[in-house]
Order: C-alpha cells, then sequence, then structure tokens
C-alpha cells in the first residue's frame, strides 16, 4: 500500500487533528497540555479551529500529509515552520486553552508552556527549520511515513544551509537521530512542583546547519 506525501490545506483538518489525537493520546502528557483531551468532538473542534488559525495566518508554517493511496485515508501528518531570517518569538505565550481562568490546571498549564516556549526562545536563533508537530497512526506505522514527513523538512534545511529543530517524544527519538538530529538535552518538566501531574518529558534535539552546494563551491 503506497504512501503519498502532500501538503495538506484546511479541508484536511478534520482527518489530521482525528490522526493526532490517535498518535498521541492519552500517553503523551505534554501533548495532552498543549492540545487537551480526551478526543471528544468539542476537544477535537478546538483543535482543529487552532491548526486552522495557524494554517492561515502563519506565513511559516507548512502542514504536509500522508495518505495511503489505496484507500485515501491519510494516516500521518506534520507542521514544519521555515524561518528564512530570525523568528522574532514572542516572550510568552498566554496559556488560554487548559483549565479555567484562576484554576491550578490553568496554572500548571501556563508554567509548563512557560518553560516550553523559553526554551525556543533562547535557543532558536536566526534562520532555521523546526519541526512543530509530527504524528503517524498507531496502525499505519512502519511504513516510512515519519522518515518522509521528517526528510521534507530536513531537505529544506539543507537548501537553505540551516540549522534545524525539534521537541521530540521519547518513541520518536530514533527517527529523528537517523535523521541527523542530536538529543542536546532531556526535558522532564514540573517534576518537583506538580509532582501528582506525572513525568511529562521530551527531547530537545537539534540538527546542526550543512553546508549548501553553492558554500561548498564558494570554498
Amino acid at each position: 500500500m503506497p504512501l503519498q506525501l502532500s501538503i495538506a490545506d484546511p479541508s484536511d483538518l478534520d482527518a489530521l487533528t482525528a490522526c493526532q489525537f490517535a498518535a498521541f493520546y492519552p500517553h503523551e502528557a505534554l501533548h495532552d497540555v498543549i492540545w487537551p483531551g480526551p478526543p471528544t468532538p468539542d476537544n477535537l473542534a478546538k483543535c482543529k479551529a487552532r491548526q486552522q488559525a495557524w494554517m492561515q495566518a502563519d506565513g511559516h508554517s507548512t502542514y504536509l500529509k500522508i495518505t495511503d493511496t489505496n484507500t485515501g485515508t491519510i494516516v500521518a501528518g506534520a507542521k514544519w515552520c521555515i524561518y528564512e531570517e530570525d523568528s522574532e518569538r514572542p516572550e510568552r505565550i498566554m496559556v488560554d486553552w487548559y483549565g479555567e481562568e484562576g484554576s491550578a490546571e490553568r496554572a500548571f498549564g501556563q508554567e509548563l508552556i512557560d518553560e516550553f516556549h523559553r526554551r525556543r526562545v533562547e535557543r532558536m536563533k536566526g534562520p532555521h527549520c523546526l519541526l512543530d508537530l509530527c504524528f503517524c497512526s498507531p496502525t499505519h506505522q512502519h511504513r516510512g511515513a515519519g522518515t518522509q514527513l521528517v526528510q521534507w523538512g530536513t531537505r529544506k534545511a539543507d537548501e537553505m544551509g540551516v540549522q534545524a529543530f525539534v521537541e521530540g517524544t521519547l518513541t520518536g527519538r530514533r527517527l529523528y537521530e537517523e535523521n541527523g538530529f542530536v538529543v542536546t538535552e532531556d526535558i522532564k518538566l514540573k517534576e518537583d512542583t506538580w509532582a501528582e501531574k506525572g513525568r511529562i518529558e521530551y527531547l530537545f534535539m537539534h540538527r546542526p546547519a550543512r553546508a549548501t552546494v553553492t558554500q561548498i563551491v564558494a570554498t
């Protein structure tokens, strides 16, 4: 069953959102803060609305889909952010999607996103590519979908001669390392202050810039 990579558009978001939750919920705690579950119709609609807003307003983002050409089903997806200049990220992202205003849940979500976003602001400088989201349906893993999605962006990075980043799950580590990413930090968020939430862990991974053909010739 061949898999085909293509650029996604807003009409794909229902299928992509369902696939995203199938890949991450309930075992990835960080995803559950950024994209709250469970995958009820209401939560899926909220996720779709946020993704659609980014897709239409963010000039840096490219959404990808992998389709099983035998069935026409979307089985995987990704969001790559391509920054040809410095990204100029805001210093802080205010959490308004997790928990009620003034609640302990909202405070937890804000602290976690502060930690998460701070590393982007501090480390992702200058032109770069960021794999912001990458997922595959559990029923279609080990077919090469993830490799296609990752390599779409690493080829862009190599064409531009820039570094790339991904905040990877432990499960995704091997895929990213096979494509040139290196773990620079194993991050365990809020274990002390929010012990009852359990471990939220992810890998900050960096892929150094590689010289373009033009740069090699020039040297």
